[in-house]
């Protein structure tokens, strides 16, 4: 018989919905509960705020403190916001319920450098209460992080890591093309990147858990965020973006080890992108250089990650992991391996 693994949803935006579905299409997943407070969506039934055009029995809370202490499950999906102040709160929450959770926040995905104070009260108040937490996604999480040091695992040795991702939003949801700048002056631009709304969070995340993971000592990163500028007009189907505005953003982070650029992180999200693409470069030996066509189609992926991922977060041992931390083999049972591990250390499958 089919283990089932049940599941409470902690935000039903973008993110949170597209979880769902997929949720929803696995055997060995029972949707229990789903929580958010945003009153178009609070009180509805779920599958009607999906679009399902069927009912799934179940109301969305506004009460996420009595869901998750009068609801029986397994996990808390949560998929809120990407900044981990904002969502600690949240997460304490299902922790204290004894929940194990998956989060999509991007700040969680290695919060050990840039939030190491609530990583480690987060880590401790997983363990006394006996469960997991993860930050996963496809970026960061998967495509600027894990899927290189993947690749390293066939190199005797490795001197620099380079990743190029780019993305035409044009075919992407509304909320992206907002978040690069999309439709913007240029000066508008800079100040939104200035009081930090514009730009994408969790590239320092990736290169930190790059550099970490590979043993490498950084003596100084540099992280800049630039406007593409649209060379024609644009209409995106919610707003119209001239020539000569913004049609979305370019952003570096580099990582010196002394003379050495030992990590070059790139991301390009514009409307219109020539050529999209995943491609990573490991100066290594032997040398690697893989180009996925296209790229990963971020929503989609993240998605199928956090869905894939649940059976594995349910049977890995208590508190804060990242997802370097578990099996990437979502079609193979995880049998508890890495259950061996000492509370007290992060685990090194790489």
């Amino acid at each position: 018989m089919q283990e089932k693994f049940r599941t409470i949803h902690y935000g039903i935006g973008a993110v949170g919905a597209e979880v769902l579905r997929v949720a929803l299409q696995r055997q060995d997943i029972q949707v229990v509960g789903a929580i958010d407070t945003h009153p178009a969506k609070a009180g509805r039934e779920l599958g009607e705020v999906l679009g399902l055009g069927r009912h799934l029995g179940i109301t969305i809370s506004y009460d996420a403190e009595f869901l998750l202490r009068g609801t029986s499950a397994d996990v808390v999906v949560q998929a809120t916001t990407s900044h981990l102040i904002t969502v600690y709160p949240q997460l304490v929450q299902a922790v204290a319920s004894e929940k194990n959770v998956i989060s999509s926040c991007e700040e969680l995905s290695y919060p050990w450098t840039g939030q190491g104070e609530l990583a480690r009260k987060l880590d401790r108040k997983a363990k006394e209460a006996g469960v997991t937490v993860l930050g996963a996604g496809a970026n960061p999480g998967f495509v600027m992080d894990v899927l290189p040091l993947v690749l390293t695992s066939t190199c005797q040795e490795v001197r620099s890591i380079a990743i190029t991702r780019v993305v035409d939003t044009s075919t992407r949801r509304l909320q992206l093309q907002i978040k690069t700048g999309a439709g913007l002056s240029p000066q508008e631009f800079r100040f939104r990147v200035s009081d930090g709304s514009i730009g994408h969070v969790g590239l320092k995340e990736s290169l930190f858990m790059i550099a970490e993971t590979m043993g490498w000592s950084l003596d100084e990163v540099k992280e800049s965020i630039e406007p593409v500028i649209a060379t024609r007009r644009w209409e995106t189907g919610a707003f119209i973006v001239e020539k000569g505005r913004v049609a979305g953003l370019r952003q570096t982070a580099v990582a010196m080890a002394g003379d050495r650029e030992a990590i070059r992180l790139e991301l390009q999200m514009s409307l219109g992108a020539e050529q999209p693409r995943d491609s990573i470069v490991i100066d290594g030996k032997p040398p690697i250089k893989l180009t996925i066509a296209g790229g990963i189609q971020g929503d989609q992926a993240a998605a199928a990650i956090i869905v894939n991922l649940i059976p594995a977060v349910v049977k890995a041992r208590p508190g804060l992991l990242t997802m370097r931390d578990l099996p990437f083999i979502p079609w193979w049972s995880a049998r508890g391996w890495w259950k061996e591990v000492p509370d007290d250390e992060h685990l090194r499958v790489l």
